[in-house]
């Protein structure tokens, strides 16, 4: 196949974005040290985290991209940054690895870095935080919490599995995405779905997103099935690339913005939910030139990390 009826194809399936409503920062048209971004993050003065694979931590200010490597912050002392996450106290907390794993955390201008007994040797993966501002921590080895004073494990049902995603409610119910399927919080018991006992379409659960009462579910991909399911109380709703206008099966974060848009992120394009309607939106020419692995909503933009740079979209 050609690249011109590749084009052809690729419009007609999603929208091909090259607007001036999207601007795209790589490595060819500004001072951004690695097109492989991992993570994103706005803090309270809109200044941009940015978590790059090989590069470390980018703040990107006063439309300048600022490096903290590990070689300028001994806090941080790991090149691979994901994920960032922004508590409600306007803490940023940090997970880097290789060489080294770990969480760093910047209070204002002071930093802290936490050792391995208080991670308890849980490799970062997810951060997640409730409504009484205690902060979950979830990855190999299941989740470990911090109050603000103290580090915990939290006792789940199994702890032989890697935790990928966590999403907490406004009522206290909590998700927790892991390699083997989902466990869900109500009610103060803990349920576990898989495949064999629930309509859960993958083992593999990357996003999990409690968006009024229905819980949105994004799967780690699948040539079968994978894409994401909606659980509202006991029915299932799934959507794959066989029976919805989905780009890839590939769901790896889901975001809701103040209009009450849906935006998931897939190895193939952004997937644009909205009123029962499926929409995939590219950015670049080319299936792997649209790997989105992170999204943070700032007002009216959607700010993308994608390995080919990190994109600014407003809809």
């Amino acid at each position: 196949m050609n690249r011109k009826h590749l084009n052809i194809i690729i419009v007609l399936i999603g929208q091909l974005t090259f607007s001036q409503k999207t601007t795209i920062y790589d490595k060819s048209y500004s001072e951004i040290l690695d097109d492989e971004i991992l993570s994103i993050a706005v803090d309270k003065d809109y200044n941009k985290w940015i978590g790059t694979s090989k590069n470390g931590l980018l703040l990107y200010k006063n439309k300048e991209f600022i490096p903290f490597k590990k070689e300028f912050i001994s806090e941080i002392k790991g090149d691979y940054i994901t994920p960032i996450f922004i508590d409600s106290k306007k803490r940023i907390w940090i997970s880097y690895s290789n060489p080294k794993d770990g969480i760093t955390m910047l209070d204002g201008s002071t930093w802290h870095n936490f050792s391995e007994n208080e991670l308890k040797n849980i490799s970062v993966i997810s951060i997640a935080e409730d409504g009484n501002g205690v902060l979950y921590f979830g990855g190999k080895n299941g989740v470990i919490t911090y109050d603000g004073v103290n580090w915990s494990k939290l006792k789940l049902p199994s702890d032989e599995f890697i935790v990928r995603c966590i999403n907490i409610s406004t009522n206290g119910a909590m998700a927790i995405g892991h390699n083997e399927g989902l466990l869900l919080f109500q009610n103060n018991i803990w349920k576990n779905y898989d495949e064999k006992n629930s309509e859960l379409k993958l083992s593999t659960v990357r996003a999990v997103k409690f968006i009024e009462n229905k819980l949105f579910i994004g799967y780690g991909g699948g040539f079968g099935d994978g894409g994401f399911s909606i659980l509202s109380e006991n029915s299932w709703t799934h959507f794959n690339k066989k029976n919805s206008g989905i780009s890839d099966h590939m769901v790896r974060d889901i975001e809701i913005d103040q209009k009450g848009i849906i935006w998931m992120a897939t190895n193939y394009g952004l997937i644009k939910y909205h009123d029962n309607t499926i929409t995939p939106i590219f950015f670049n020419n080319g299936k792997y030139t649209n790997v989105i692995m992170d999204i943070f909503i700032e007002n009216e933009n959607v700010w993308l990390a994608t390995t080919t740079g990190l994109i600014k979209y407003v809809p």
